[in-house]
């Protein structure tokens, strides 16, 4: 009994030391991305909350003054509106879109699959102001290769392409043209790491392609497909290149304020009110606190079956 008990004491000991450097394995890892969490995460989010609440320009503490010049401001509900949109139309696309390209690629030989991947995947190696500035060139009549359909639209230069489209639909196809292959890639992975027995446990079955891809395939990946929606919204909320760079197209599509991010902007480098600008950008952390809060506490989504 003394020996079992010796034994039992020791087991529990070696247990004890390999948790241990376990979690200082684990904490060397993390800690350079905690580091940069830090630096360039939650110490700028703190800062612009508290200089939220003091006036910037005579350097005096205003309380909620900024608050609620930036809520008054008439440009704010439309800047709202448009993200909104936006953020509607690129989930939806990129949701549908990447759901639907991932099946379709699973069907092919893998050699073929990764080929087109890679296709997929190129546009998103290209910072997303060159990906505006190729878009103008693409939006053209007189040089893009769909002119053709544009002359049957009647969209005879730029500004009438634009126009046609809308900017919402502009952005939106940007933003899944620059993202779309990097997730495509991603569900690659989520598929093929579907047990092989259930697809030809369904095959034996009768399951036809389309009812294992709604019924197999599409639910094993559901959490992926989660993932994917939530990044992007975070991403959407934050739309600030493309509608900064519209402007090259013209004049008339030069809209400072198209987006909330850009209104915050504009206070803080065009009147120099960075007190109103921080103001915006914490009121604008509202809703994506809420989605963040709402999945970790109120969903398993990150719970470890």
């Amino acid at each position: 009994v003394a020996m079992f008990l010796a034994t039992n004491k020791e087991q529990e000991s070696r247990r004890r030391k390999q948790k241990r450097r376990q979690a200082v394995v684990s904490f060397v890892l993390l800690a350079p991305y905690l580091l940069l969490m830090v630096m360039f995460a939650v110490f700028p989010v703190i800062y612009a909350f508290g200089l939220s609440f003091f006036d910037t320009i005579d350097n005096v503490f205003w309380g909620l003054t900024n608050y609620r010049e930036a809520i008054n401001d008439y440009r704010l509900l439309t800047a709202i509106e448009n993200v909104l949109k936006y953020v509607f139309t690129w989930v939806s696309l990129m949701v549908l879109g990447v759901t639907l390209l991932a099946l379709l690629l699973n069907t092919l030989s893998e050699r073929k699959a990764a080929i087109i991947r890679s296709i997929y995947f190129l546009p998103g190696a290209i910072a997303s102001s060159a990906v505006v500035v190729l878009w103008l060139f693409l939006l053209d009549p007189l040089v893009s290769p769909f002119s053709s359909i544009f002359g049957f639209l009647g969209w005879e230069n730029r500004q009438s392409t634009i126009g046609g489209l809308g900017e919402v639909w502009i952005f939106a196809l940007m933003g899944f043209l620059g993202n779309s292959g990097g997730w495509i890639v991603v569900f690659g992975g989520a598929l093929s790491g579907i047990s092989r027995d259930v697809l030809e446990a369904a095959r034996i079955d009768g399951a036809n392609p389309w009812q294992m891809a709604i019924k197999i395939k599409i639910p094993m990946i559901s959490k992926t497909i989660t993932l994917m929606a939530i990044m992007t919204l975070a991403v959407a909320l934050q739309i600030f290149v493309e509608p900064q760079l519209l402007s090259l197209a013209g004049g008339q599509f030069d809209k400072p304020d198209w987006s909330v991010t850009q209104l915050a902007y504009f206070y803080a480098f065009n009147w120099g009110d960075f007190g109103v600008a921080a103001a915006i950008s914490t009121l604008s952390l509202i809703l994506p606190l809420i989605i963040a809060f709402t999945l970790i506490f109120t969903t398993s989504f990150y719970k470890i079956k």
